[in-house]
């Protein structure tokens, strides 16, 4: 996915959320802006899987040097199972919001939550 692709993605979500009232929500925030981070993390590690290959080399004692897997791999991987799950946070989020009914009472700390409040 190119960056420009990535990029309108990434402004059909907030769209979405701000249709669902959640552009200020505390927790929609700031998992969307991690999410985003993992995202491009794994761009980097894309490049440098594809820059060093698959396999590299790594010294040992006495200057032998050994096959080994790329080490970016296993990061890639990581990094991957845990973008995997924040996108699963944000769809959670996502779905399990609704607009709060301004005419009732709300909870102070979901008010704060959701970015509303006041600011004293």
């Amino acid at each position: 996915m190119s960056i420009e692709e990535r990029e309108e993605q990434e402004r059909q979500i907030l769209e979405a959320a701000k249709q669902s009232g959640l552009q200020t929500n505390y927790f929609f925030c700031t998992t969307f802006d991690r999410y985003k981070r993992l995202l491009t993390h794994l761009a980097g590690l894309e490049k440098s899987i594809d820059e060093v290959g698959e396999l590299t080399t790594k010294e040992y004692v006495k200057g032998r040097e050994n096959i080994v897997i790329n080490p970016a791999i296993n990061a890639y991987n990581n990094t991957s199972s845990q973008a995997n799950k924040t996108a699963e946070t944000l769809l959670k989020i996502l779905k399990g919001f609704k607009a709060e009914d301004k005419s009732k009472n709300v909870d102070p700390l979901l008010e704060i939550i959701n970015g509303g409040g006041n600011s004293d």
